[in-house]
């Protein structure tokens, strides 16, 4: 008798003990350590991966008109593929399908700080990383300025708001070293053949890439000239590049200041036509052809000069010429084209078949 009580005892002793320890493990699974870093690297899978954010964007400021870019790096042993995606992100803030965030904040409203904007990276087996950031937009918003801006499209005689890609300056050398737009290109001679560009002042020359950008002289900023130029030591491969550029607006006539490779017409000015206004001043318009062929040396030219607060220059990229109606316009071997602004930022053309830059005579910052 004795015995079986004392069994019955046990029993009872043990499911207890067993009900607690249950009880004890679960309140321990329920809780979680609070992270306040702006990187996440947790997952919502039980599949684990080797990668992280390794860079941090974190505090970031960004002027008014000019675009922000941020392309989050990654490390770890992960090489497979990442999907990218924002959330709580200001209107038209875009990451691509690389991860490069890009925004250009264009109206009065947006001159403020966003809190926690969010990115979310997802590997091929759903393991999720984020991290989240702040930005700042400074500067300030004047009506009626007379700014030069960027513009995806064909917007020289409206504008269309809604393809701004954000204001842009031009590059200046100083009083120490001035050149003129042809010493600045800086192409290297020899004999009757040129080869790469060289420049002084503006972005560097670098392997199937296209850079674009406005230069004026530190002691004649009236006049301001637009270079393009592909490629640096392009590889063993030909390439051609087919552009039409037009200029319209201009207060000076314009020509093509240098073509890369004399005796070749490879920039030809096509017809310049010139329109009388009230008040006696003089606007050109300009039609060019840029046929070019790049293999081991960088091509390009320098246009211009142009002059006044109206003017625009149209740069076709894609499609079928409208200048000859037969040539197709192709950017063939170059691996990014992009406008680079004097003030530091860039504005990618990968995505566009033409653009425009020139002056913007208003802007409204009554939004």
């Amino acid at each position: 008798m004795y015995k079986f009580v004392y069994i019955i005892i046990i029993l009872i002793f043990s499911v207890t003990t067993l009900s607690c320890s249950k009880k004890e493990s679960a309140d321990i699974d329920d809780s979680s350590p609070t992270d306040n870093s702006s990187t996440d690297n947790s997952s919502s899978s039980t599949t684990t991966e080797d990668i992280s954010i390794s860079s941090s964007a974190d505090n970031s400021t960004v002027v008014f008109g000019q675009t922000y870019q941020y392309d989050p790096a990654t490390s770890g042993s992960y090489s497979g593929t990442l999907t990218y995606s924002l959330s709580n992100a200001p209107d038209g803030m875009t990451i691509s399908s690389s991860g490069l965030v890009e925004w250009t904040p264009n109206k009065a409203s947006e001159i403020k700080t966003y809190e926690n904007i969010k990115i979310t990276v997802t590997t091929a087996s759903g393991y999720v990383i984020t991290q989240t950031f702040d930005l700042a937009v400074t500067g300030s918003c004047v009506s009626g300025g007379n700014i030069m801006a960027i513009w995806s499209g064909d917007q020289r005689t409206s504008t269309d708001s809604s393809k701004f890609l954000g204001n842009i300056t031009a590059y200046t050398d100083n009083s120490s070293v001035t050149k003129t737009p042809v010493e600045n290109y800086g192409y290297t001679t020899s004999g009757a053949t040129r080869y790469s560009v060289k420049k002084t002042f503006g972005p560097t020359a670098s392997a199937g890439k296209g850079s674009v950008f406005f230069y004026n002289e530190y002691d004649n900023r009236s006049y301001i000239f637009l270079f393009y130029y592909f490629g640096e030591n392009g590889g063993s491969d030909e390439n051609d590049v087919n552009i039409d550029v037009f200029t319209t607006k201009n207060n000076s006539a314009s020509y093509d200041v240098v073509d890369d490779d004399a005796g070749q017409n490879e920039t030809t000015r096509v017809s310049q036509d010139n329109t009388t206004l009230d008040n006696g001043s003089v606007q050109y318009s300009s039609k060019y052809t840029g046929r070019y062929s790049y293999k081991d040396n960088s091509d390009g030219a320098v246009i211009g000069p142009l002059s006044g607060s109206d003017f625009r220059v149209f740069v076709d990229l894609g499609g079928t010429s409208t200048i000859d109606n037969s040539t197709t316009l192709t950017l063939d071997g170059l691996t990014t084209m992009k406008y680079f602004s004097g003030d530091g930022t860039t504005h990618s053309l990968g995505n566009h078949d033409n653009f425009t830059v020139g002056f913007k005579t208003s802007m409204d910052c009554s939004n």
